[in-house]
């Protein structure tokens, strides 16, 4: 079995650590009111059955714990709380979301929790370690690792919300400046942020569940006011990111009027040029339409008056559209 970290924790206190799964089942079976916790990573579906098979966990939270790739939530079967979160991680320089998932089981006697990658498991294994050193009423009672890992996965929040702050302002300085790729990463992020949505929203209704349920399922007064923490900050967290999604929506906006207005520009250029252009040519095709009596003709100063009056009429035009900024 894919052990990452499993320790139990018997009634009078003392945590007992063991390297082997087997040898984790046997110690607890064997404890008159102990507690169970371990984490795994990346197991296969044989250990998963031989959790699910020792602990006695629901065949539909396995079932889901076997394919992956769940929504986040929270789901209680009998006295089993089970939990899939989103924990994330930002790639700043790729400016890329990196979007993970762990699923924990929170029974009366055992806490269980299976990641499927490196930064998950060394900080369920971290959390799991802290919730061992607090007190022997808090290290014996399964949700006590539950709200350090909750709490961890929240905190991890801000330094990714600070980050992609950071790149809002970036790419709206680099907007107003004229960079051509402004509108391919607002539109980027813009998705990074959603995708950040997902991961997090659904949080805060897990922790209300979840303390609803505090006085039915035993949760210890000494744990009400962290899960008010967690949820606070997870609150927070889905607030934040709604103001970053509407002022990249307004970045877009934005982009796209400058987009318009750019065009527009160049379009009075255009315009501009065509009708300076068009004066000589009405009084070029009119002198060349090779008519015999035409007065100005036989005037030996004729095709010079036909050129000054050319340039005249372009220049009073530019003179014009100049003075009304088309060019």
């Amino acid at each position: 079995m894919t052990l990452a970290y499993a320790a139990v924790v018997g009634r009078d206190g003392r945590v007992r650590e063991v390297e082997d799964p087997d040898e984790a089942f046997r110690v607890w079976g064997e404890q008159d009111g102990g507690c169970l916790t371990m984490v795994l990573d990346h197991p296969d579906e044989q250990e998963i059955y031989e959790a699910a098979r020792v602990l006695n966990l629901h065949e539909l939270a396995v079932e889901d714990t076997m394919e992956g790739h769940q929504r986040p939530k929270l789901e209680r079967y009998g006295e089993t709380l089970f939990l899939v979160l989103h924990p994330v991680a930002y790639r700043d320089r790729a400016e890329k979301l990196e979007v993970t998932e762990t699923h924990l089981f929170v029974g009366p006697d055992h806490f269980l929790a299976i990641t499927r990658g490196k930064r998950d498991r060394h900080r369920a294994v971290h959390q799991v370690r802290r919730a061992l050193r607090r007190s022997e009423e808090e290290a014996a009672n399964p949700q006590c690792f539950l709200y350090e890992l909750l709490d961890a996965v929240v905190d991890e929040y801000e330094p990714i919300l600070v980050e992609l702050d950071e790149d809002l302002d970036e790419i709206e300085e680099n907007l107003f400046a004229g960079d051509e790729k402004s509108s391919q990463r607002i539109y980027e992020l813009f998705n990074e942020v959603v995708k950040f949505q997902r991961a997090t929203r659904p949080l805060n209704y897990m922790m209300e569940l979840l303390m609803r349920g505090t006085q039915k399922y035993g949760t210890p007064e000494t744990l009400l006011p962290r899960f008010r923490d967690v949820k606070d900050h997870a609150i927070r967290a889905s607030d934040h990111l709604d103001g970053l999604r509407a002022a990249l929506q307004n970045a877009l906006t934005v982009e796209a009027t400058l987009v318009a207005q750019d065009q527009n520009d160049a379009m009075k250029k255009m315009s501009a040029w065509a009708a300076i252009l068009i004066a000589p040519t009405i009084i070029a095709g009119t002198y060349g339409m090779n008519f015999q009596h035409m007065p100005e003709l036989d005037l030996s100063w004729g095709y010079y008056g036909a050129l000054g009056l050319m340039v005249a009429v372009c220049t009073v035009l530019w003179g014009v559209f100049k003075k009304k900024d088309w060019l």
